[in-house]
């Protein structure tokens, strides 16, 4: 069948919440994908930002065979060296960056919970929050992106995604994400406070460590829970482990109680993790507070610590910090008419435009063999694998050049 078959044929069978489909893929290998008609594409959204390893890594292959042929599922009644050793690992990520001290506490106080995805690592931390400090609200910042579940849901803030759901499980309050902001909470009854260092879904905006610091500074305060969504931004994609790590403000480190992840920590296979950073919120959820029946199991599990391993090995943290530096300094100097400046930190990059052009622009450059999107009106995402060379990102540039111009040239003739 041909990619337009392919695509009529999914419509006829899949349920269209994520409307009509660009293309049918078949395969990939490293930082490109094909489709049905044999039409090649460079992934600069990297699966928006899950496919940290690329497509096809021979390692990823060997594990999940290797434990594939072992078994994929065993209940969480039980648990297995996979599990054990990929908490292990993410542990130890989630302590990097910090002073020596505070990383033997976080590798001695945290607690993992593996799920599915990051909308469950998110409503995890959520319980755990309510847990913690019963009967309270959750602050989050506008333009957040939690998740699309009811809790989950509940923090996220784009209208057309939350009004035709609610009510929700509790109250949410969304304040600005800036000091004036955070201080305007009222103390009173705040369980959760969730924020995601550099918001993707808003439109690639990081938080500077002021705000981060009031963040802090509210959860203290009240006793909430301080939780970071590094859904999107963790797993080296940042240029370091976590987006946060390393954040200071007045000589103090600032530290979550709690981290969600989720899309790099499996390159590709669905899991997430919610990581109780101390003993207060690793403590908070009781056995048979919470469950998953296939978090954790020892395929997913298997690869989440050959992942890890492999990012080690590699220095892909370091890689993505110095690619995406290049990368944005290419695209700066070459002037493009059109793209107003850069943003983000390491491979999660926003081009942000001078036109609210950016949905025109996204379909010209996958016409062209780049896959990227556009999360805001006038914001073009990158988030390619974290394996790519500066070479192939470079290709981007004239490829924007042209498309920006052909996007130009049709919104003159009205089309």
């Amino acid at each position: 069948m041909t990619n337009s078959e392919w695509k009529a044929s999914y419509q006829d069978n899949l349920l269209g919440v994520f409307g009509r489909p660009q293309a049918c893929f078949t395969h990939g290998q490293g930082t490109r994908v094909w489709d049905t008609d044999g039409k090649e594409y460079l992934d600069l959204l990297g699966g928006i930002a899950v496919n940290a390893l690329g497509y096809a890594h021979p390692e990823i292959v060997k594990t999940i065979h290797e434990q594939a042929s072992r078994f994929t599922h065993v209940s969480n009644f039980f648990t297995t060296p996979q599990q054990v050793e990929a908490a292990q690992a993410v542990k130890k990520i989630c302590a990097e960056g910090w002073g020596s001290g505070r990383q033997a506490e976080i590798v001695s106080q945290a607690r993992v919970l593996f799920v599915n995805s990051g909308t469950e690592a998110n409503e995890a931390a959520l319980k755990m929050a309510l847990a913690a400090r019963p009967g309270g609200r959750a602050i989050a910042l506008k333009g957040a992106f939690h998740g699309r579940t009811l809790g989950a849901l509940s923090l996220t803030y784009k209208a057309p995604y939350r009004e035709p759901f609610a009510p929700f499980v509790g109250p949410t309050e969304f304040v600005e994400a800036s000091v004036a902001g955070i201080e305007a909470v009222d103390p009173e009854d705040v369980s959760a406070i969730f924020l995601e260092p550099l918001q993707g879904e808003a439109g690639v905006i990081p938080l500077v460590p002021e705000v981060v610091a009031a963040a802090r500074q509210l959860a203290d305060q009240t006793g909430a829970l301080l939780i970071f969504d590094e859904v999107q931004t963790g797993m080296g994609r940042c240029g370091k482990w976590l987006a946060h790590q390393g954040i200071c403000h007045d000589g103090k480190e600032i530290i979550p109680d709690v981290v969600t992840l989720a899309k790099g920590l499996g390159a590709g296979v669905p899991v997430g993790a919610c990581v109780a950073m101390n003993l207060r919120a690793a403590s908070a959820l009781k056995p048979g507070s919470h469950g998953t029946t296939f978090g954790g199991n020892p395929l997913v599990t298997a690869v989440v610590a050959r992942t890890i391993s492999l990012m080690e090995e590699l220095d892909l943290p370091t890689r993505a910090a110095k690619v995406g530096d290049a990368w944005m300094q290419e695209i700066a100097d070459a002037q493009i008419p059109g793209v107003k400046a850069t943003r983000g930190q390491g491979l999660l990059r926003g081009l942000v435009l001078e036109k609210n052009i950016a949905p025109q622009l996204a379909k010209a450059l996958f016409k062209a063999g780049f896959i990227v999107n556009a999360p805001a009106a006038n914001i073009i995402r990158l988030a390619p694998p974290l394996i790519i060379e500066l070479e192939e990102v470079k290709t981007l540039i004239p490829a924007l050049k042209e498309a920006l111009a052909q996007v130009e040239l049709d919104l003159e003739k009205g089309e």
